[in-house]
């Protein structure tokens, strides 16, 4: 006879196997809050410290301040907000740099299939099978595959911005922190998080941790600061207001940094965080603000001259305001710092549907009746919430707008209406304003250049190997193609180098020749590139005039020609003596031993770490790395000098080289083997 225990367990693997269940009618967005699946789906163990960041309004900002501080102080860190944007591998950053696209899926991947090989087999506990929740819900997810990132580069601390609420927000599953940051609360999400003020700030003071400080912004209405100490007292921890971080600001220029009152919260919040971290580094205030660390769709200005076909030069406002404390905020500022002279302002306003937000009020408080108008609705992914009819929206303008001509009628697109809207304007401000799902499609969309532009970590041994086999069986698309190509040349000219599984990663120094060669290379790249685009150009206008054509024109294009051949035929030359040779066709794909430094037995899984797949983002160095960098980087300079003018033994150089090291390398990789092997 089947015990209790047995059926529950049996009941939750047959609902994990089960197609979910289809609804007709009103979407409803996945969003289950609790702590139960993501806490079986995050690592077991983090090898980072969380910074924990909540509170209704301004938390994603001061995550952003937070990572530049970081990155002052030169401290390996990473950073996970929400929601990504544009696109979803967006939402993480290591120390600066979106993590790579191709990473970011890889590792999605292997969460999703850990999960559920949990759910298909007898690995349940009782308290697993006493949850029904069934699959990860899309932000659990994402929260799962950003803590399995900052495992694998090693980072040494996690800013994580909380999604909903506080305490079943599935980032607060983390299992270390080291100070929470809770900003400016206010009535938002009721329908999840509560009906009253309090309420909501008993929900969100859930990401304290016993012991851990606690910086509260000072602005916080009266009853939701004694919620927020009732809290700390009951948990064990002590909460610091961010007033307490005002001396530290004194030295701000408010002349180049004017900054509205939320930004200078968000400044104190951030500063009094970094300052309970670390109390004896020195927070430049000025420094840190001429880094322009802010999130994207947050006061950002952009281009749309493309857009518009050249009909705008100017750029255009673009802010994220959501709820009714952000509507507020952007209206003081636009009153203040965009509008001119009591003229216009042409407003591109989406919103998403929301049970409790004060939809009339939000747009009452940005429109005056001399504006112009356009709302439209954004495109909803699968788990996004719908968003409002432009209907709605235009029924409210109506209302506060003078005529119906100061309204926009057309297509509900984005695209469409900043065209609208740029064209009412002609040179006068533009906002697009409200939900960030209406931002990210903006941001999608061709013809629109952002100012604030973030790198992305390059492509590491992962992705050339997955290229690798794929090529072999289909062509790669373009964005395929190009990443490979940077897969390939970030696996020859990166400083590190795998030494076999589980040991420590060596540092190959690259030669001064080959740097300068690089230098050379690019320089002949981007003149050839020129010249390409030149003789692009006069080819348009030598055909709209070939009945015309005269002798010098002809002889200006030819010369063109002749410069753009010379300047291609220096890049592979210099790219032939930094490789040491001539590209091979015949040689292609490399194989797996030569990219990740070792060859797979037969019948096994074995693996090399992701810090040898993706790179290290701690940069430390044992003392037998250095001395081992030492030796390499002294044999390849020695062995790279130049000593006749003779371009073959030029390339000779530089490959014997660059063999030195590596041999140097595979010597102290193999000893260091044997001496696993012997313990």
């Amino acid at each position: 006879m089947p015990s209790t225990k047995d059926i529950k367990r049996a009941l939750a693997r047959i609902r994990a196997v089960m197609p979910q269940e289809k609804t007709v009618g009103s979407r409803q967005r996945n969003i289950r809050l609790g702590l139960d699946r993501i806490s079986r789906a995050i690592p077991a163990e983090q090898n980072w410290v969380g910074v924990h960041v909540g509170g209704t309004n301004g938390k994603g900002s001061i995550c952003a301040l937070l990572a530049g501080m970081f990155r002052l102080a030169g401290i390996s860190h990473g950073t996970f907000v929400s929601p990504a944007m544009p696109e979803r591998h967006n939402g993480v950053t290591i120390n600066g740099l979106y993590v790579n696209k191709r990473m970011y899926e890889t590792e999605r991947q292997q969460v999703e299939a850990a999960f559920g090989r949990r759910a298909g087999r007898w690995l349940f506990s009782p308290a697993d099978a006493a949850d029904d929740g069934g699959e990860l819900t899309p932000f659990e997810l994402d929260t799962a595959t950003a803590f399995r990132i900052f495992n694998k580069m090693h980072v040494r601390y996690g800013v994580v911005e909380v999604g909903m609420g506080g305490s079943t927000d599935a980032t607060n599953a983390m299992r270390s922190k080291a100070v929470t940051v809770i900003s400016k609360i206010d009535l938002d999400h009721q329908e999840y998080l509560g009906n009253s003020i309090e309420e909501i700030a008993s929900v969100k003071a859930g990401i304290m941790r016993p012991g851990v400080p606690c910086i509260v912004d000072h602005t916080n209405a009266g009853p939701v600061l004694a919620v927020l100490q009732s809290h700390a007292q009951k948990v064990g921890t002590q909460i610091s207001l961010s007033s307490k971080a005002s001396p530290l600001l004194e030295a701000l220029d408010r002349h180049r940094f004017p900054l509205e009152d939320y930004e200078r919260q968000n400044l104190l919040c951030a500063t009094l965080a970094f300052k309970s971290l670390f109390p004896h580094l020195d927070v430049d205030a000025n420094k840190l603000l001429g880094t322009k660390p802010h999130l994207p769709g947050r006061k950002e200005y952009v281009k749309v001259t493309k857009l518009t076909g050249g009909g705008r030069q100017r750029p255009i406002l673009v802010d994220g305001a959501h709820n009714m404390l952000g509507v507020e905020a952007l209206s003081k500022y636009v009153e203040s710092k965009v509008r001119r002279d009591d003229g216009p302002v042409s407003w591109v306003l989406g919103l998403s549907e929301s049970k409790s937000k004060p939809f009339s009020r939000m747009l009452e408080t940005l429109l005056r009746p001399q504006d112009n108008l356009a709302f439209v609705e954004y495109t909803a992914g699968t788990n996004d919430p719908l968003a409002t009819p432009a209907d709605l929206g235009r029924a409210v303008g109506k209302d506060v707008l003078r005529h119906e001509s100061q309204l926009y009628e057309g297509d509900d697109s984005v695209a469409a209406a900043v065209q609208w809207a740029c064209a009412k304007a002609d040179e006068g401000p533009v906002v697009v304003a409200g939900s960030l799902y209406l931002v990210r499609e903006l941001y999608k969309t061709e013809g629109v250049e952002r100012g604030r532009k973030t790198g992305t970590r390059r492509p590491g041994r992962a992705q050339l190997w997955h290229y690798t086999q794929l090529s072999q069986t289909r062509p790669l698309s373009a964005e395929e193609a190009r990443e490979f190509k940077q897969a390939r040349r970030h696996w020859y000219l990166s400083p590190r180098r795998t030494c076999g599984n589980g040991a420590a990663s060596l540092t190959v120094p690259v030669p001064g020749r080959t740097r300068q060669l690089q230098r050379v290379a690019a320089h002949h790249r981007n003149q050839a590139d020129g010249y390409r685009s030149a003789i692009k150009s006069m080819k348009k206008d030598m055909e709209g005039e070939r009945a015309s054509v005269q002798e010098g024109p002809k002889s200006t294009f030819e010369e063109l020609q002749r410069r753009r051949d010379a300047h291609l035929a220096s890049y592979s030359s210099a790219m032939s003596k930094i490789r040491g040779r001539s590209p091979d066709p015949e040689k292609k794909h490399r194989s797996r031993e030569e990219i990740f430094g070792w060859r797979e037995a037969a019948g096994t899984n074995r693996r090399p770490s992701k810090e040898h797949e993706h790179g290290d983002a701690r940069g430390a160095k044992t003392k037998a790395d250095v001395k081992a960098e030492t030796t390499a980087s002294s044999k390849a300079e020695s062995m790279t000098e130049p000593k006749t003018a003779s371009k073959t033994a030029s390339s000779e150089l530089v490959d014997d080289g660059m063999r030195a090291s590596l041999a140097a390398l595979g010597n102290v990789s193999r000893e260091q083997q044997r001496e696993q092997q012997r313990d």
